[in-house]
Parts: C-alpha cells; structure tokens; sequence
C-alpha cells in the first residue's frame, strides 16, 4: 500500500513501515475493549459483530494523545511515553469489570498498626500480548497488574486473514482472566 510522505516517516522512525493503513489506524484504539478513531478522535462503531466486548471511547484525553503519536514531529521518546500513557488510561477501562475479595491488612495509626479489611482482586489475570505490535503496550499492562502472567501469540496478516505463527499459550489455563493486548487486532479480524 503507498502512504503519504508523512505516514512513511512516521512508520519508518518507528520501524511499522510494513503495517497498513487499516493497521496503523487499529494501532492505538483497539485493546478488546476501547476504540477511538485515531484519525479523527471520534468514537468507532462499536456495533459491528467484532466489536461484541468493546468499549467505545470517546474521552478527549485520549483523542489528544492519539493525535500526539501520529504526528510527524512526535519524537520517539515522547511517542513511547504517550503510548504508556494511552495503555494506563486503556487497561484501567479494561479491568473496570474485575471483582475484589475482602483482605485483611494492618495500617499505620499514629503511634501503632490496626487491622483493616482492604480488598484484592478476585480474578487470577493473565496478558496476552499479540507479537510485535502488542509488546509496545505490555510492559504498562504489567504495571497495573504486576502479578500477571504473560503468554505470547504470534500472526500476521495474508489475504485478509489472520495467519498464527508463533503460540505460547499454556496447555492448562491457570487464569480467570486474559486480557488480549492487539492494538491491531480488529485490522485482521483475529
């Protein structure tokens, strides 16, 4: 596919040069469960079959940040911090649905600790990030559940289908929760 001069820097400086547009335009909104359209900021259609489990953002803040890592003069330290910004702001979205336990915890009471019931999450999580394009948002991912586990899947895209190529998932599921990180992933259809 042929872009545009400043698509092809922006893709070049950040090694994406063989995505397409469809992709590049996925890249940032589409966690399974928050989509923005990153051209415009708008909210997606969120009623397509694809999109059973998504939620549709329409915060500015995000619209914002879209439009910062799309710009041309994004410097690639600033592009990766934008990007851990969107994830924090796309995985607190994403867990909004997770339940909690009673915890018993002691806290600081001036000169002394008292017990305190607090709360855990229930559910055992587990991220599964789609390789490469997933791995940009994994390590922000592993911030706000640094118990997780990780497992690695692997596809690329041939004739419009998704093609796997690499699976890492374990042969017995020990979690409750898997949270796909594909910012790609409504581009393929996976």
């Amino acid at each position: 596919m042929v872009h545009d001069k400043e698509t092809t820097t922006i893709l070049n400086r950040y090694g994406l040069a063989d995505l397409k547009n469809e992709e590049i335009t996925s890249l940032i909104h589409d966690l399974k469960k928050i989509s923005i359209n990153a051209n415009t900021g708008e909210e997606c259609d969120s009623t397509s079959k694809s999109a059973v489990n998504v939620h549709v953002s329409n915060h500015p803040l995000l619209a914002h940040k879209v439009s910062i890592l799309r710009s041309s003069s994004t410097i690639p330290h600033a592009f990766r911090s934008v990007l851990r910004e969107i994830t924090f702001h796309l995985g607190y979205e994403a867990m909004s649905s997770l339940t909690t336990r009673p915890v018993n915890i002691t806290v600081p009471n001036s000169t002394d600790h008292v017990s305190f019931v607090g709360k855990k999450i229930s559910e055992r999580i587990t991220l599964i990030p789609i390789l490469r394009s997933g791995l940009g948002m994994s390590d922000a991912m592993l911030e706000l559940v640094p118990n997780a586990g990780v497992h690695h899947i692997g596809m690329y895209k041939s004739h419009n289908m998704p093609v796997q190529y690499y699976n890492r998932l374990p042969k017995i599921c020990e979690y409750d929760v898997a949270f796909v990180i594909d910012p790609v992933s409504q581009a393929v259809k996976n």
